[in-house]
C-alpha cells in the first residue's frame, strides 16, 4: 500500500501540481495582503480616534488652559508628521524642522503686518513659501546623506535664526513681530481659545489626510523602497531625486501651515520659538512615537508636548525626558512605540 501511494504521488499530472502550487501561492499572497492591510486599518483607527477625541474635547467643558495645551499639541502634530515622512518613511535623517516652522510663521506675519493681507491669503503664502524653501533645501542637500545630512539641516536651522535675528527692518530681530491681526475667514472671526483650537485641529486633520494618502499610494511604496535600499530602488527604475524633493516640499508645507496658525494664535512671532532645540524635540517625537507611523507622530507630540505642559513641574526637563525615552526606546523598541517592526 505504501508503494502504491508513493507511485500515485509521483504520477500526479502536471496540471494538478501546478494547481496546488498556485493555491499555495494564493494563500501566501492573501496572508501577505492581510498583514499589509491590517497595520493600515489600525493606523487609520488610531488616527481617526485621536481626531475624534480632539473634536469633542471643548464640548466636555475643558478649561482655557487645557485648550491652550491642546492647541500647542495640535500645532506640533503636523511638524512631527512632516519629520516622519522625511526621516521615518524616506530614510533621510534631518533635524531642522523648526526652521521650516519658523519660515511659515514669519511669512504669515509679514503678509499680515507689512502688507495687510487677509488670513486665508497669508496662510496660503506661508504654505507655498515654506514648500518652496524646503525644495531649495532639498536641491542644495540632494547629494548629502546619512549623518552629514543631519549636520547640514542643523546648520540650516542656525542660518535661519541668524537671518531673522539680523533682519531687524523686516523681522523685528530679537524683539520679533507683534500686532498680527485677528484671523478672519469670511464671516468667521477667530478671536477665542476654542476658535484657535479648532483652527489648529483643522491643520492637523489636513496633515493626517495628506500623509495617509501619500503613504498608501505608489509614492509611499517608492519612499519605503528608497529608505530600505536607495541603490536597489535606483536600479529598479525609481527616480529618487524627485521623491526626495517632493517629500521635503510636502513636509515644508505642513510645517508652514502650523507656523502660520502659530503666528495668528500668538499674534506674535519671534526667533525663540524656532531654535535647534525645537528641531530636536520634533525629532524625538518621531523616534519615540514610531518611525514611519502617522499615529506614532501624534503620540510623540502628546508625550513630549502635552504631558510635560500639563505637568508643569517637569516642563523644564522635557528635552532631557525625551532623551531618556529615546535611550529606553533604542534598547527596548528601536522602531518606536507605534513604529513598524523591521523586516
Amino acid at each position: 500500500m505504501r508503494a502504491i501511494r508513493v507511485f500515485n504521488w509521483r504520477t500526479r499530472s502536471g496540471s494538478q501540481i501546478a494547481s496546488e502550487v498556485l493555491a499555495t501561492d494564493a494563500g501566501v499572497s492573501d496572508g501577505r495582503e492581510r498583514a499589509r492591510v491590517a497595520p493600515r486599518i489600525a493606523a487609520g483607527v488610531i488616527a481617526g480616534g485621536a481626531v475624534a477625541v480632539a473634536c469633542f474635547l471643548p464640548l466636555f467643558g475643558a478649561s482655557p488652559y487645557i485648550l491652550d495645551v491642546g492647541t500647542i499639541v495640535l500645532l506640533y502634530i503636523p511638524l512631527a508628521i512632516g519629520q516622519n515622512l522625511v526621516s521615518g518613511n524616506t530614510g533621510l535623517v534631518t533635524m531642522g524642522q523648526a526652521a521650516l516652522y519658523g519660515v511659515g510663521a514669519y511669512v504669515a506675519a509679514i503678509a499680515s503686518v507689512r502688507f495687510g493681507f487677509d488670513a486665508p491669503l497669508a496662510m496660503l503664502l506661508a504654505v507655498v513659501g515654506t514648500g518652496i524653501v524646503a525644495c531649495g533645501i532639498a536641491l542644495t542637500t540632494v547629494t548629502v546623506q546619512g549623518d552629514y545630512l543631519m549636520i547640514v539641516s542643523l546648520g540650516i536651522n542656525l542660518i535661519f535664526l541668524d537671518v531673522v535675528i539680523g533682519g531687524v527692518s523686516w523681522s523685528g530681530g530679537y524683539v520679533g513681530m507683534p500686532g498680527i491681526a485677528i484671523p478672519s475667514f469670511g464671516p468667521i472671526h477667530i478671536d477665542s481659545g476654542i476658535g484657535f483650537y479648532y483652527l489648529a485641529l483643522f491643520g492637523t486633520a489636513v496633515a493626517i489626510v495628506v500623509a495617509e494618502a501619500v503613504l498608501h499610494s505608489h509614492l509611499g511604496r517608492a519612499m519605503e523602497a528608497l529608505r530600505d535600499d536607495s541603490v536597489a530602488a535606483t536600479l529598479v527604475g525609481i527616480r529618487t531625486m524627485p521623491i526626495k524633493i517632493g517629500i521635503f516640499a510636502l513636509a515644508g508645507a505642513m510645517s508652514g501651515l502650523s507656523g502660520a496658525i502659530l503666528a495668528y494664535y500668538l499674534s506674535y512671532v519671534g526667533p525663540s520659538d524656532f531654535t535647534t532645540q525645537g528641531s530636536l524635540v520634533i525629532f524625538e517625537m518621531v523616534i519615540i512615537g514610531g518611525l514611519g507611523s502617522v499615529p506614532g507622530s501624534i503620540l510623540g507630540a502628546v508625550l513630549l508636548i502635552g504631558i510635560p505642559e500639563l505637568l508643569r513641574s517637569v516642563e523644564a526637563y522635557s528635552v532631557g525626558i525625551g532623551g531618556v525615552l529615546i535611550v529606553i526606546m533604542m534598547i527596548v523598541r528601536p522602531q518606536g512605540i507605534l513604529g513598524k517592526p523591521p523586516a
